[in-house]
């Protein structure tokens, strides 16, 4: 009832307001010709004082006065024959200021409720002030998260700069860059994380996503070549086989767009999180194409089952918005141990063993992380990707050098007898030699890694100064 009211002497404030100008009588403009008057007269009292004063003689004054005189006579005629047709206008447009007077009364009233009906909310209850209060405490929270996560990305890059190698602490700033919409420094850091990670294919599909919304989320030369690169070490990662979907769009290839979409839509497990989205896109350019969207899944799936969900679903995670934060916890730790229970049952399954870790290290459950990726290590011993999620678990972002462990040691072996060139490998071979005192093999190696790097890498910037704060003996 109280929006109503003040609707009404809003609308009543507003029509008054318009109908001020309009009922009011104009103003009767001064009449020209009484002006005319008032200056001839005006002229005749000047002609009096100046022959009076001496400044005219009589002949002049005389011949002056006649002069006026005679303007006055030729100004009363011409306002004598004015003045016929004149309540002609004056009625005329009094009924038109009538008729727009009317027409505010109605037509403002009228339209603003018609508009307010169609397009506004009257059903909308009256936000109470707890709930103002609960928003304004919710965006100081936000606030306050992004000040932490700046200062974080800020402290992130200090210890980066003296650990270029650590391939995780590179994808982590490149994150975190992202969500504070810094895309330019988040490319940066993607781009020092393929570096370092020497071909990492998440490290590359990360990059040609940062590229892609650097540029207003057109998929240009530099992201296709990421996204390339990131495929021919993994071949199935879906971010990059999405975006290359996206940049055949683009380029008007929408059959090309269909065949990559359509594979990775049969790859796709039915909870992934991307998976609306993917088939969104299908089905816009499988309409715009005029292909037969039910025919090209069918040719594309084949006779392949399809794969069951391990994770929420999209019902479990409406439903998981809905609970308290405890609630929602234990909803998450159920599917995780959900998903343990069946890698127990299932111990080849390394992508799944590589997403419990994820998991794990999200629940910040450190130790159960290091044992889901050494089974995962176990399932793969000769894939370096795989030897490196080990040991990123082992020896996390932030972690002291004083306290690497034995297992990470060996990891770093294996990594290094797989690929001897490896970026990682040879950053942390260096840092172990140095850590027991063999400088030699420390300078050897981080050398090496010298050589790999760009010259106007930051990278190789901290790798030099490690190299130069070697013991000479």
């Amino acid at each position: 009832m109280m929006l109503w009211i003040v609707i009404g002497v809003l609308l009543l404030a507003a029509v008054l307001a318009l109908l001020a100008p309009l009922v009011r009588r104009p103003a009767p403009a001064a009449d020209r010709a009484e002006h005319g008057f008032e200056v001839l007269r005006d002229q005749l009292a000047e002609v009096e004082r100046d022959r009076a004063a001496g400044r005219l003689d009589a002949a002049s004054a005389e011949a002056a006065r006649l002069e006026i005189e005679r303007r006055l006579l030729a100004e009363a005629d011409r306002h004598a024959g004015g003045r016929t047709g004149e309540t002609v206008p004056e009625e005329a447009g009094r009924r038109r200021r009538m008729a727009a007077a009317a027409l505010v009364i109605l037509a403002v009233p009228i339209g603003s409720v018609a508009l307010y009906l169609m397009h506004g909310r009257p059903d909308l209850p009256d936000a109470p002030l707890a709930s103002r209060s609960a928003e304004r405490a919710r965006m100081a929270e936000v606030a306050e998260s992004r000040r932490g996560l700046g200062e974080m990305a800020t402290e992130l890059e200090r210890r980066l700069a003296e650990q270029p190698g650590d391939v995780e602490g590179w994808l982590l700033l490149g994150r975190t860059r992202m969500t504070l919409g810094d895309t330019d420094a988040a490319v940066e850091a993607f781009r020092n994380a393929a570096v370092a990670g020497s071909g990492d294919p998440l490290a590359f599909s990360q990059l040609g996503e940062a590229l892609v919304r650097a540029n207003d989320g057109v998929v240009g030369q530099e992201a296709r070549d990421a996204f390339a690169k990131a495929l021919e070490k993994m071949p199935g990662e879906p971010r990059s086989r999405f975006y290359m979907g996206v940049a055949s769009e683009q380029a008007g290839n929408l059959q090309e767009a269909l065949d990559w979409w359509l594979a990775l839509e049969a790859d796709t497990p039915p909870d992934a999180p991307w998976r609306q989205v993917l088939s969104t896109r299908i089905e816009q350019v499988a309409g715009r194409s005029g292909a037969d969207l039910a025919a090209l899944r069918a040719k594309v799936r084949g006779g392949r089952p399809a794969q069951p969900p391990v994770g929420p679903s999209s019902e479990d995670l409406a439903a998981a918005q809905q609970m308290a934060p405890e609630d929602r916890l234990a909803m998450i730790e159920g599917m995780v141990a959900g998903l343990a229970a069946r890698l127990e049952a299932n111990p080849d399954d390394l992508e799944g063993w590589r997403r419990l870790g994820r998991s794990y290290l999200v629940l910040n459950k450190r130790d159960e992380a290091i044992e889901a990726y050494r089974r995962a290590a176990e399932v793969a011993p000769d894939d370096v990707e795989v030897l490196l999620d080990y040991a990123h678990a082992l020896f996390p972002p932030g972690t002291s050098e004083r306290d690497i462990p034995p297992a990470f040691a060996t990891v770093i072996a294996q990594v290094r007898e797989l690929e001897p060139d490896n970026a990682e490998g040879l950053f942390f071979g260096g840092l172990l030699a140095m850590r027991r005192g063999d400088h030699a093999e420390a300078r050897d190696l981080w050398s090496r890694l010298v050589e790999k790097l760009p010259a106007d890498s930051p990278i190789r910037a901290a790798v030099q100064k490690r190299l130069d704060a070697l013991p000479t003996n």
